[in-house]
């Protein structure tokens, strides 16, 4: 009998009880309908593997062995899972594993019926992803303050500045190097990204969607003469976080439109970190957050001492924290002034 019969069942089996288990997690544990969805596509591309196998399925059913297993365990494996989540994702890496035996196999037999298990693998992949993955942009909604970073505009050392703030509680930062070539910027990138990152903070470059992808950032922000948002994101994958500056409600509806993950709004108030296209009000800031469903962070001037009268859920905010004597000390004021300690 054709052995690869029987490995092909053996891991038809492996793969289906592997994906029903992961959909059960995601459907009825978690209520996460795109990964449950994923799952229930890889489960429809293994039984368009087996109709492409055709009279095979019969002959695969036939060479299953099973007290002929030299591998068998009868009993339960010794495996402690802590909770649901290592229960599903055990599952799919050993759906993963067994989906590419079933494509290597199927290569003898039919190379439709391996194209059909690849996509079942690929769509696991993803599902493992949607179930899995950070979510970056429920993080991002969840910092209040951006802390928009230049390594030339800090008071003294920028890795003791980048220190005190992540102390401090800061997790978003902007990068923001306007005079630095792109091998500079990407470099600097990286280290900053070293520091911050075992903090858990989110790191997105201003303007250069090559340096976001050069040094592995979280995302890119994209001024209004910049790489359109679409092409950026072609770039950078569909998990980046992209950011667009707006200066009114029009240009916000149309970043919301082109698939933005937050909004820049301003000038709040007059700044000397860049020059000021326009100013904004705290009545354009409430009418543009009200309309947009991603978060809508208020920049330009803001301090600690005039940040209330925006009653922004979110601000951008760079001199106010660099040239701090103690930036710490003034991050934790923005937060406290914006009703968060």
């Amino acid at each position: 009998m054709d052995s690869s019969l029987r490995i092909l069942d053996a891991n038809l089996n492996r793969a289906r009880e592997g994906l029903r288990t992961a959909e059960e997690f995601a459907r009825l544990g978690l209520n996460a309908a795109a990964a449950a969805a994923k799952l229930k596509e890889a489960r429809r591309h293994i039984e368009a593997c087996v109709a492409e196998l055709g009279g095979l399925a019969d002959a695969m059913l036939a060479a299953r062995d099973v007290a002929g297993d030299v591998g068998l365990r009868p009993l339960a494996d010794d495996v402690t899972r802590a909770k649901p989540q290592d229960i599903a994702r055990a599952a799919l890496k050993r759906t993963q594993e067994a989906l590419r035996v079933v494509e290597e196999f199927c290569q003898l037999h039919s190379r439709t019926a391996a194209a059909c298990a690849a996509k079942a693998r690929y769509a696991a992949y993803e599902a493992e992803q949607a179930l899995f993955a950070p979510d970056l942009r429920a993080r991002l909604a969840a910092c209040r303050v951006m802390c928009v970073f230049s390594g030339a505009s800090v008071r003294e050392d920028w890795r003791n500045v980048l220190g005190a703030l992540l102390g401090a509680g800061a997790r978003l930062f902007q990068l923001r190097e306007k005079d630095l070539p792109a091998r500079n910027f990407a470099a600097f990138a990286g280290a900053f990204l070293d520091i911050a990152r075992p903090h858990g903070a989110l790191v997105i470059i201003n303007d250069r969607a090559d340096v976001a992808a050069a040094s592995g950032a979280d995302g890119v922000h994209l001024g209004q003469d910049d790489l359109p948002l679409a092409a950026a994101r072609a770039m950078l994958g569909p998990r980046a976080l992209i950011g667009q500056s707006t200066h009114s409600l029009a240009e916000a509806l149309d970043a919301v439109d082109e698939g933005a993950d937050y909004l820049g709004l301003g000038s709040m108030f007059p700044t000397g970190t860049k020059a000021v296209q326009s100013m904004a009000s705290p009545g354009l800031l409430g009418e543009v957050a009200k309309s947009a469903p991603i978060p809508v962070f208020a920049i330009g001037g803001i301090t600690p001492d005039n940040v209330g009268q925006l009653g922004a859920q979110h601000v951008a905010v760079s001199a106010a924290l660099l040239n701090a004597k103690d930036p710490a000390q003034a991050f934790k004021a923005l937060q406290s002034a914006m009703g968060r300690e």
